[in-house]
Parts: structure tokens; C-alpha cells; sequence
């Protein structure tokens, strides 16, 4: 019975940690706001630095005074981690917010481990962990997804799994639990098989997720239909290669997109002019990729764009300055070639003093290659990763047969 209780009150708190993990989501970009306007966003950056610091000298507290560990191998593990967190956390300083997940899904990490520990004893507990961690942030994505001013995105995704990651390899090589120690069972392995599959059917399922199949399910379902208005979660979107400017994304062809540039650059143009001063995030829940993908990519060209300018004049140093003098003259590359009819009727047209003021003060000749619209991860088509998918999960299903097989033996 005391087992019981113990095992209920640590999938309790892992409960309340996914939950609280969900229920700031509607909330997230309010706080967001708040906590940037009054301290700066950096302050979400600097709190995720100042835990790893914590979390870091508390394991090495623990390692030293409790367990007496002398293995420099520990302390090895764990410093590189500690770095590791560091590292990604200053990667993601343009948009310090995104940080938090670090946060979030360590202490989602510590709770599944606590947790699974009372019942497993072999090393697939991390692998185990690390599953059911990736589970939790894939469902979180969906949540965002349906959310009004929350989108799907591929790479929070695998933030959440990166931090599910290091959490776990902390706990396995640098903490190195002594009651984590048996051989891995054959139940053990199906466990981690069965999380395995659930998250690479779940991924695949968000994956087929294109505005074709929203309209389709909705149509059936009509309770549903506030989803038409919001983003793809994907779309197949296709890579497109200049070699003036660099590597862009599309939901279009290159033909379409300047087809459709030509043909409607007044009508966009007076759509571009009429939210010039409403707010960003509501023009493109207004104009989502699905229906009107041309109007709100330009958008969103634009704004990174402008958002880099921006940076570069209030850069601290010529480095920083440079860099994203870069960014936003290849943006602007992309937006003149490619959208140049509708950015002459639209108010957002650089002129050709500001061109070549950044043009002198950056190497236009380095790639680049433009994030917008790009996915985390995309197969060339939906049947092809399906397919991939099927494979996987029978050499999946195959693995486990043959190790059941083998520790099924009688020993001679």
C-alpha cells in the first residue's frame, strides 16, 4: 500500500507539472508582453541561466557531500550538460522566451524520473523518461496549435525534446543513480518501444495535418471548424534555391509566387496598407498561410526584415551589426525578387538609399538561408513518410521479437 501511494503521489506531481506546462499556454503571450515591456525579454534568458547555474552546483553539492563521489567522469558528464544548457539557451537570445522550455521540460524530466524509479530498475528508464517527456511537448504543440495566438511549430518541439534530452543524461552520466542498475528486461524495452511508436505516430499524424485535411475533417465535424482558421501545422513546403540570394521556403512555386505577385500586387498592396498599424499576430491569424499563403509570407519576410534592421541600428557592437545588417538585406533580396510588385503598392517598399546604405556595410556574397516558412523537419511528400514510418515501426516491432527471443532461452 505504501508503494502505491508513493508511486500515485509522483505521477501526481508529474500531472501537475504537465498541466501547469498546458494551462499557461492561452496565457503565455500576455505574460510575454508583460515581462518585456517592463523588464525586457532578455529577463526570460537570464532566469533560465541563473536555474542552470543553481540546478548545476546543487548536483554538484549532491555528488560531493551526499553521495561522495571521487569519479572525475561524473563531474565531467555534468559540466558538459551544464554547458550544453548554456549554449542553447544564448543560441535562442534573439528570441529569449523560447528559453523557457529548457525550464519547463527539465522539471518535467525530474518528475517522470522520480516517478518511473520506484518501478524501474534498468537503464531504459532515461530512454523511458525521455519518451514520455517528447510526448507531453508534442501534445503542448497541439494545444498551442488550437489556441487563438498560439501556433504549431516544429522546433518548439524539438526543444522540448532536446531539454527532455539533457535532463536525462544528466540524471544517466552524471548523477549515475546507484539503484539504476539491473540489466534491461525484455518488459522494459516493449515499454519503451510502445512510447517510442506513440510519439513517432503522433509526429506523423501532425504531419499529415495539412489544410486539406483540416478542411476535410472539419467539413465531417463541424464542431471543429475554428480550426480552418488556423496555421498548418504542415504543408510540404517547398525549398527554393537563388543563386543571388540564397535558400527561401514557400508554399508556392517560383512561378506561382511571382504569377501571383504580377496578378494581384494592387489588391495586396491595399491589404498590406490597411494593417500597416494593427497588430502583427492578428494579421496573420487574418490572413493564415493555408488560404492566402502569398500575403502572409510577404508579411513575415517583412517583419523578420524589419525586425533585423531594426537590431542592427541598436546593435553595441559592429559585429552584431553586421550580422543582422545581413539578415535583413537578404530578406530584402527575397522580398524584392519575389514579391517586388506588391511591395511597390505596399508601404513597406525600402528605397534605394537605404538598399545601398546596408548593402556597403555587409558580405552580400555569404549563403543565407531564410527560416520563414521553413519546417523542422520535412519528408517530400506524406505518402513517402508513411512509408518510412511503417518501416520503422516494423524493424520496431521485429527488434523486440528477437529480443524477446533471445532472453526467452533456457540457459545450458
Amino acid at each position: 500500500m505504501k508503494n502505491k501511494y508513493r508511486r500515485g503521489l509522483s505521477w501526481f506531481w508529474v500531472a501537475l507539472c504537465a498541466f501547469g506546462i498546458f494551462f499557461t499556454v492561452p496565457f503565455a503571450r500576455t505574460i510575454q508582453r508583460f515581462v518585456s515591456e517592463k523588464w525586457g525579454s532578455e529577463l526570460f534568458g537570464y532566469t533560465v541561466l541563473i536555474s542552470t547555474g543553481i540546478v548545476f552546483f546543487l548536483a554538484l553539492y549532491i555528488l560531493i557531500f551526499k553521495l561522495k563521489i571521487r569519479s572525475a567522469s561524473n563531474y565531467i558528464w555534468l559540466f558538459a550538460i551544464g554547458c550544453a544548457y548554456v549554449y542553447f539557451t544564448l543560441k535562442l537570445w534573439e528570441s529569449p522566451e523560447e528559453a523557457v522550455h529548457f525550464l519547463e521540460y527539465g522539471l518535467l524530466g525530474f518528475f517522470i524520473f522520480n516517478a518511473l524509479k520506484l518501478k524501474i530498475k534498468d537503464r531504459s528508464i532515461f530512454v523511458m523518461a525521455f519518451l514520455i517527456g517528447c510526448l507531453i511537448g508534442i501534445f503542448d504543440e497541439i494545444l498551442q496549435w488550437i489556441v487563438k495566438e498560439r501556433f504549431w511549430d516544429f522546433r518548439d518541439v524539438g526543444l522540448n525534446a532536446l531539454s527532455s534530452g539533457l535532463f536525462q543524461t544528466a540524471i544517466w552520466l552524471g548523477i549515475k543513480p546507484k539503484e539504476i542498475s539491473q540489466k534491461t528486461l525484455p518488459r522494459s524495452l516493449r515499454t519503451v518501444s510502445i512510447y517510442l511508436a506513440a510519439n513517432i505516430l503522433l509526429l506523423g499524424l501532425c504531419f499529415s495535418n495539412t489544410p486539406k485535411r483540416v478542411q476535410s475533417y472539419t467539413k465531417a465535424l463541424p464542431f471543429l471548424s475554428f480550426l480552418q482558421q488556423e496555421e498548418a501545422m504542415n504543408q510540404f513546403n517547398l525549398k527554393h534555391k537563388d543563386p543571388e540570394i540564397g535558400t527561401f521556403y514557400s508554399r508556392l512555386t517560383i512561378d506561382q509566387l511571382l504569377s501571383i505577385d504580377k496578378r494581384n500586387a494592387k489588391d495586396y498592396g491595399q491589404v498590406l496598407h490597411e494593417w500597416k498599424e494593427k497588430d502583427y499576430a492578428e494579421y496573420l491569424r487574418a490572413h493564415p498561410g493555408i488560404w492566402v499563403p502569398m500575403l502572409y509570407e510577404i508579411r513575415v519576410h517583412i517583419f523578420r526584415r524589419d525586425k533585423r534592421y531594426e537590431r542592427a541600428l541598436q546593435a553595441e557592437n559592429e559585429k552584431q551589426k553586421k550580422q543582422n545588417m545581413f539578415i535583413a538585406f537578404k530578406e530584402n533580396e527575397i522580398l524584392e525578387k519575389y514579391f517586388g510588385h506588391t511591395m511597390k503598392e505596399s508601404p513597406y517598399a525600402w528605397s534605394e538609399e537605404t538598399s545601398a546604405r546596408v548593402e556597403a556595410q555587409i558580405d552580400k556574397n555569404i549563403s543565407y538561408k531564410s527560416p520563414v516558412s521553413a519546417s523542422f523537419f520535412s519528408p517530400k511528400s506524406e505518402k513517402q513518410m508513411w512509408v518510412v514510418i511503417l518501416i520503422f515501426l516494423t524493424l520496431l516491432f521485429a527488434a523486440n521479437w528477437i529480443y524477446l527471443r533471445k532472453n526467452s532461452q533456457p540457459k545450458s
